[in-house]
């Protein structure tokens, strides 16, 4: 390891061993996880304002997954003028960036996130007052999320530059996060191939070091197509999609007994008809299958894939599936 890089032991809060020269004075060196800690919160207190900043703009212009066009725009035109150099469209994605500084190793990269989701338009208060109705906000606090992630590595970059440290920093705008697309896009581009440490956090009611995982996960579209006729003057013409996606999700929650406990299958009807008059001859479910080994969403989808199938073939109309994406469930690093 490059000297001044410090081992800490497990469960240690990573940016106490972080050590930093504040900007109020020369070069200082540093002998004590103490002071370390010391001289980060002091960076971070004096620019607090321009995280906070950050944070409310993102919050109050919440856009939902692959739509994060200025929250990307934000946070990278930031760390550029913080002396990152900026890659965009990473993994293709339009809203995905990475900013690095830096030359050398170790490579420390800090991840955020910052789509939010559809529905949950909020004020900045503990009442419900949306800002605009049925709009989107950030529920999971990834206005949060992807701006402290930042200042966490912009305040290793200032370490970095003060101390004369080999090392290179990087943060990776990740979108999408929501649906499980962003980081699986850009892990496939090697995005994230010579990190040596790769570092997230989650806003939650507690300050704490997580080594935990989470369920892997399959997103995924179902369609169904029928024939559409007058609900009342000619019903038996029609075949109807909407039943076709009641019978499937009835058939799904009848599985949910045989499935181990961990696994979650949930679903929104995306499309049902226009008018109950009218049979609906286009109907879509929109699924998120999880478990927590990868195998065993494997497993769970091909059931829900049958009862799909079943459901298209009790009500003579044909299914269409659309896999969005899939995710491993983490797998966390226990050194």
């Amino acid at each position: 390891r490059p000297a001044g890089w410090l081992i800490v032991p497990p469960g240690s809060v990573i940016l106490h061993a972080l050590p930093y020269a504040s900007t109020k004075g020369p070069h200082v060196a540093i002998d004590t996880v103490d002071t370390t800690r010391d001289n980060v919160v002091e960076w971070l207190e004096e620019r607090q304002g321009r995280f906070i900043q950050m944070a409310d703009t993102i919050w109050d212009n919440p856009e939902t997954a692959l739509n994060e066009a200025k929250a990307c725009r934000l946070q990278s035109d930031d760390l550029a003028a913080d002396g990152f150099a900026i890659t965009r469209n990473v993994g293709d994605l339009p809203t995905a960036f990475m900013a690095e500084w830096g030359t050398g190793g170790p490579i420390i990269g800090f991840l955020g996130e910052y789509d939010a989701l559809p529905g949950l338009s909020q004020e900045r208060q503990d009442t419900q007052s949306p800002i605009v109705p049925d709009g989107p906000g950030h529920g999971c606090g990834h206005n949060l999320l992807g701006t402290a992630a930042l200042a966490a590595a912009s305040v290793v970059k200032a370490w970095l530059a003060a101390t004369g440290t080999p090392g290179t920093v990087r943060y990776y705008g990740c979108p999408a996060e929501e649906t499980c697309d962003g980081k699986v896009f850009m892990a496939r581009a090697g995005a994230f191939d010579d990190l040596d440490l790769a570092i997230t956090w989650h806003p939650g009611s507690v300050n704490s070091v997580w080594a935990g995982s989470c369920l892997a996960v399959n997103n995924i579209k179902y369609r169904f197509r029928g024939r559409t006729a007058h609900a009342a003057a000619n019903p038996e013409t029609g075949r109807s999609a909407l039943d076709a996606v009641e019978l499937m999700n009835i058939g799904v929650n009848y599985l949910r007994e045989h499935t181990i406990d961990a696994a979650r299958i949930h679903y929104v009807i995306t499309k049902g008809g226009g008018a109950p008059n009218v049979v609906p001859d286009d109907a879509e479910v929109w699924y998120f299958i999880r478990s927590p080994e990868r195998y065993q969403v494997e497993e769970l989808t091909e059931r829900v894939r049958d009862i799909a199938k079943g459901a298209a073939l009790m009500t003579g109309t044909t299914l269409e599936e659309d896999f969005l994406s899939g995710a491993y469930n983490l797998l966390p690093n226990d050194v």
